[in-house]
């Protein structure tokens, strides 16, 4: 049984998404110690519950010590096998993060996997619903196909969103990432968005008109479309990625707060898209950790903006659950893949 370090690097839940990710595909027993130690309050959240919920679904495993506020988990997976999935986060825990565990084990498998979450869409300190379907489902497309479809926004203290994830996987038979240089950007495109109480405010044309006020110095194309939801809670947030020809979308996004000015928001998302733009990058600096599983197992390079702590503390289950080795040179992440992979077949 392989043991992982949950405090290691920054301390949070993406080394327990990983691990639970890793295990499910390879079928390698996992003990997760000090889970969340570097966090305010450590041990297992609602979302974190979810996610070894969504990994044990994927793959019939036998769980120990999944409980709110546990510091260690014990997981001992099954086979892969497809199927569908209903979970509720049951606060605005972001159901986007529970979603990133099991992307490597159903890209990596043949099948159909279905997916319906409720908690939270568009909460901070996670990937927003619309950067996951417009960004990182694009950028692996190679491995099968995907859809993420939002239908209820759930914002920040209440959640109450349900996103509906359906991944078609082709086995990993695409071969390795090779995401070297930037893609020729052809149009960008975005949603902005806001609880329906705010309509009469006009918050997610604001936020649109403010964000496409920045762009259209950049020359291309810009789409944004604007939408109003049901909510239970107030909320808003603006995510635009670009459309690229040779490279995976770039994205970029903010969400609304009390007493923040709408058309600040829009700016935000402006400015974050236009410094992935400028850096040179082939991935933004969130896609890279995103893509961390998929270098692990099948091999590749890619350049990004930044590495983050995230990225290396994914590296670091990686190397620990797989035996993958990385190099880092600069802004450049590479990885052989594992035998059998993509590394075998180049």
């Amino acid at each position: 049984m392989i043991e992982i370090d949950g405090s290691y690097g920054e301390g949070g839940g993406a080394i327990l998404r990983q691990a639970l990710g890793f295990s499910a595909y390879s079928g390698e027993a996992l003990r997760i110690l000090k889970i969340r130690a570097g966090r305010r309050r450590p041990g297992l959240a609602a979302q974190h519950l979810r996610a070894v919920e969504a990994a044990g679904g994927v793959c019939g495993a036998r769980v120990r010590g999944a409980s709110l506020g546990s510091t260690e988990v014990t997981f001992d997976p099954g086979s892969v096998r497809p199927g569908s999935l209903r979970l509720d986060v049951g606060t605005a825990g972001a159901t986007t993060l529970v979603l990133q565990t099991v992307l490597l084990p159903c890209f990596s498998h043949p099948g159909d996997f279905v997916f319906e979450l409720g908690g939270g869409t568009d909460v901070p300190y996670s990937p927003p619903a619309d950067y996951l379907a417009n960004v990182t489902l694009p950028a692996l497309s190679g491995f099968g196909s995907a859809e993420l479809r939002v239908e209820r926004r759930g914002y920040y203290p209440k959640g109450g969103g349900r996103v509906l994830l359906r991944v078609s996987g082709g086995g990993g038979a695409s071969g390795g990432l090779e995401y070297e240089a930037p893609g020729e950007v052809l149009a960008i495109r975005g949603i902005s968005h806001a609880a329906s109480a705010l309509k009469e405010r006009h918050v997610a044309e604001r936020q649109a008109d403010a964000a496409d006020h920045l762009l259209e110095r950049l020359g291309c194309p810009v789409t944004i479309e604007v939408v109003y939801s049901g909510a239970a809670s107030m909320g808003s947030g603006t995510t635009l990625w670009t459309e690229s020809r040779g490279g995976p979308p770039l994205g970029g996004s903010a969400l609304g707060a009390r007493d923040r000015p709408s058309e600040e928001v829009g700016r935000e998302a402006a400015r974050a898209l236009m410094r992935e733009m400028d850096s040179g990058a082939a991935v933004d600096r969130h896609l890279a950790d995103q893509l961390v599983p998929f270098l692990a197992v099948y091999g590749g390079t890619l350049s990004t903006s930044a590495i983050t702590s995230h990225v290396r503390s994914n590296i670091y289950v990686a190397e620990r659950m797989l035996g993958s080795r990385f190099e880092i040179d600069g802004l450049r992440i590479s990885a052989p893949g594992l035998p059998g992979h993509a590394a075998s077949r180049r």
